[in-house]
Parts: C-alpha cells; sequence; structure tokens
C-alpha cells in the first residue's frame, strides 16, 4: 500500500482486469451496496463511528488501484487498515490465479472460460462482510437472482444507515445487532417468507451472542468441516454454506453441487442431454480440487 496525500494505492497481482470486473459489477443495476460511475466504484465504509465514502479506481498505466474519500472523512490508521483490508479482500489481491489458468489450459470446461474472461477476480465479487453473506444466502434461496437483489435493497434500506453525497444514497449494511430485536412481523413487511423472516432473526441472535462467527468458520480445517458445521444452523443448508464459504471465508474448495446455474453452465460447456449428476459432480469436485470456488464462479458468469 502506498499512502500519499489524498488516495490510497494498491498494487494489483498478475491476471488482473479492471475491465472484467467492471462488467461483473454493472450486470445488476438493483445492487444497493456499491456505484458504478465512469469506470469508477463508489462504496460507503463505516470505521468506528464514522462513515467513509470511498472512490475506486484503476490507474493503467501504473497498474495501481487508487482509493479517494469523497466526503469529509480525513485517513486514520484505523480507517487505512481497515478499508484496504476490506478492498484487498473484496477484490482478492492477494491471491495467485496462474495455478487456475494453468490448470484451465487442459480442462475441457474451463479453458475457453479462462480465455473469455481472463483476469477476474472471484473475491472482488465475494462479500467479505459475515453478516452480509449469510443472510443474502437466506434471501436467495429458492428464488431468482434478480428477486434475491430486491429483497436485499429493501432490507438494507429499511435497516441499515446511509450517506447523502451529490444527491445520491450510500448504503451502510445493516448489522446483526439491529436484526436481532426486530419482530418477524416488520421483516414479513418486505415480503420476505415467515420461514426467511425466521432464519434471518434466529441467524442474527447467534451472532450477536457470539455463537456464530467468520473467524470461526475460517479456522476450521476445510470446507467440508465448515460445511458440517454451518449446516447445523437452521435454516442453512449445503448450498447457502457453500455459497457464503466460496464468497466470504475465500475456501477454494467450496463448491455448491446441486446449484442450478452452475449444473447447467456445465450441461451447455459439455453439451450434455441433462444436467450432470451428483456422480459427475463428484468427479469434477476431485478433479478442480481448491480450485472447485474459482470454476464455479467462472461457470456462473457465463450465464450471469
Amino acid at each position: 500500500m502506498i499512502n500519499e496525500k489524498d488516495s490510497l494505492k494498491l498494487n494489483t497481482p498478475a491476471l488482473f482486469s479492471w475491465g472484467a470486473i467492471l462488467n461483473y459489477l454493472n450486470r445488476e443495476h438493483n445492487e444497493v451496496m456499491f456505484e458504478v460511475i465512469d469506470d469508477k466504484v463508489r462504496r460507503a465504509f463505516r470505521v468506528g463511528s464514522d462513515t467513509y465514502l470511498c472512490e475506486i479506481s484503476y490507474n493503467e498505466t501504473k497498474q495501481l488501484i487508487e482509493i479517494t474519500v469523497l466526503n469529509e472523512q480525513s485517513w486514520t490508521e484505523k480507517s487505512m487498515s481497515e478499508i484496504v483490508a476490506f478492498i484487498t479482500d473484496w477484490f482478492d489481491l492477494n491471491t495467485d490465479l496462474e495455478p487456475f489458468y494453468r490448470l484451465a489450459e487442459t480442462d475441457t470446461i474451463l479453458k475457453d472460460l479462462t480465455t473469455k474472461f481472463t483476469g477476474l477476480r472471484m473475491r472482488m465479487v465475494g462479500m467479505p462482510n459475515f453478516y452480509e453473506a449469510i443472510t443474502w444466502g437466506i434471501f436467495g434461496q429458492q428464488i431468482n437472482l434478480g428477486y434475491t437483489y430486491t429483497l436485499k435493497r429493501r432490507f438494507t434500506e429499511k435497516y441499515g444507515e446511509s450517506l447523502l453525497f451529490e444527491g445520491e444514497k450510500y448504503w451502510i449494511y445493516p448489522t446483526a445487532e439491529k436484526i436481532a430485536s426486530v419482530s418477524i412481523a416488520e421483516l414479513l413487511e418486505l415480503k420476505l417468507t415467515l420461514r426467511k423472516a425466521e432464519y434471518l432473526i434466529d441467524i442474527s441472535q447467534q451472532i450477536v451472542a457470539g455463537k456464530i462467527s467468520k473467524a470461526y468458520y475460517s479456522n476450521l480445517q476445510n470446507n467440508d468441516a465448515a460445511e458440517k458445521a454451518m449446516t447445523k444452523i437452521r435454516g442453512i443448508g449445503p448450498w447457502t454454506a457453500n455459497y457464503v464459504l466460496m464468497r466470504c471465508l475465500r475456501m477454494g474448495d467450496a463448491f455448491p453441487m446441486a446449484d442450478i446455474g452452475l449444473l447447467n453452465g456445465i450441461k451447455v460447456i459439455e453439451n450434455l442431454e441433462s444436467k450432470p449428476d451428483e456422480i459427475h459432480m463428484k468427479v469434477l469436485k476431485e478433479r478442480w480440487g481448491p480450485w472447485c470456488s474459482y470454476a464455479t464462479f467462472y461457470i456462473w458468469r457465463l450465464l450471469y
């Protein structure tokens, strides 16, 4: 990290494409947590009691990510540390993609995808915020992607906090502490199902009580152990668990084998008459090993 007077600058790794990242971010215009304006990304961050609205851009010549504060806040050691850590995680700047691309060179499913989406990094579209990731997983159960974004927006705009800048609101995601004390009736006003409302309150209360956390699952030895532990939570099945493990905890071997998008993507790429069965998926899990999550993400990107 380079700290200059007005902005922070982060070095980018090999196989990094800002264009591929922006194309992904721009695919869904109902996203509530950030905004893309003129090839730059704006996002609000809460650090202690302060809110920082940051503009994130890419200097192609110097191959640097630049982070500038737009509102009337000054950088502190704490704000620099927390925001840099978040963006490094969000953009997956610490992952070396070379082994994945070498694997893809001889893989009949992946080889064309890595050419089409060269430099796209999964954690960039991930969710470093554990509470955001696990609630998103609940929202997305058994509904289409577009409506999942609608539920997330309603939830954030009702229970989150916002910063107004140049006529636009930039949102801070709701906290588990906030939702732990709301009623099921309130959540039902968002057009959530009764089950999802119950799951959200229960999970929020468990997080507040310290029973579940990002650190706890991160410390488990592998994805299988983390999935087994997470699916003990009411409302969390294998799909939701693997989704959180992929997008938040960065477990490379996370693999939502029953995901409809993943199955349809493989069916299209391999020109199959029907979706691959469980045996087929287990073969792929073994074949891709620690790159299962990246393989999944690239297949999803083909469809969405």
